[in-house]
C-alpha cells in the first residue's frame, strides 16, 4: 500500500475498508475504534477538496500501529485539544472491525493552526473549509488547547495564529 499515491475521498474510505478487513483477519471477534485527524480526515468529513498521500491517526489501537504502516495511516499526528473525544464525527464506512471517527473539522483547523506548515496554513483557509467551519464551536476548541499540555511559548504562538486567522477569514465580530 506504501507509496506517494494521491488519495480523494473515495480513495481513502477504499483503504479504510481495506484496512478494516485485514485487521478482522488478524483480530477475529475483536472491535477497535481508530480517530483520524488533519487533512485526510478533512477530506473524509468532505470539507477538502484536495487529495491526500496518507491518513493520519489519533488515539491508536496499540496492536495495529505495525497494520497502519502498511496502509499508509501514521499516528504521527501534532496538537488536538482536550476533550476531542466529546466532538468527534462517526464515519459510516461500513467497516465491521475498525470504526472509524474523525475528529471535528475545528479541532482539524485547531491543530492546523498550531503547526508552522505553509500548506497546514493553506488548507484552513480554503473556502469549502471556511463554508463548513462552525466558528463558535472553533472558539470552544481553542480555549480547550489551553488544558492540553502546550507549553507557555507554544501556546502563545497559537493564540496569535488563531486571532490572525479569526481576522483575516472569520466572521465579522459584532
Amino acid at each position: 500500500m506504501s507509496g506517494s499515491v494521491e488519495l480523494g475521498r473515495e480513495e481513502l474510505e477504499d483503504r479504510l475498508r481495506e484496512f478494516d478487513r485485514a485487521v478482522g483477519l488478524l483480530y477475529p471477534g475483536r472491535e477497535f475504534g481508530l480517530v483520524l485527524v488533519g487533512g485526510g480526515a478533512m477530506v473524509l468529513l468532505g470539507c477538502l477538496s484536495r487529495s491526500t498521500a496518507d491518513l493520519d491517526a489519533l488515539l491508536v489501537p496499540r496492536e495495529l500501529v505495525d497494520l497502519m504502516a502498511q496502509y499508509d495511516i501514521n499516528c504521527r499526528v501534532t496538537h488536538f485539544a482536550y476533550n476531542l473525544e466529546d466532538r468527534l464525527v462517526h464515519l459510516d464506512l461500513g467497516t465491521t472491525t475498525v470504526e472509524c471517527y474523525s475528529a471535528s473539522l475545528e479541532d482539524v483547523v485547531a491543530s492546523k493552526l498550531h503547526s508552522e506548515r505553509d500548506s497546514d496554513a493553506q488548507d484552513v483557509r480554503r473556502p469549502e473549509v471556511l463554508e463548513m467551519l462552525d466558528w463558535e464551536r472553533l472558539v470552544e476548541v481553542v480555549e480547550d488547547m489551553r488544558d492540553s499540555k502546550m507549553n507557555d511559548r507554544r501556546h502563545s504562538q497559537f493564540l496569535h495564529n488563531y486571532r490572525e486567522y479569526r481576522q483575516e477569514c472569520g466572521p465579522c465580530d459584532v
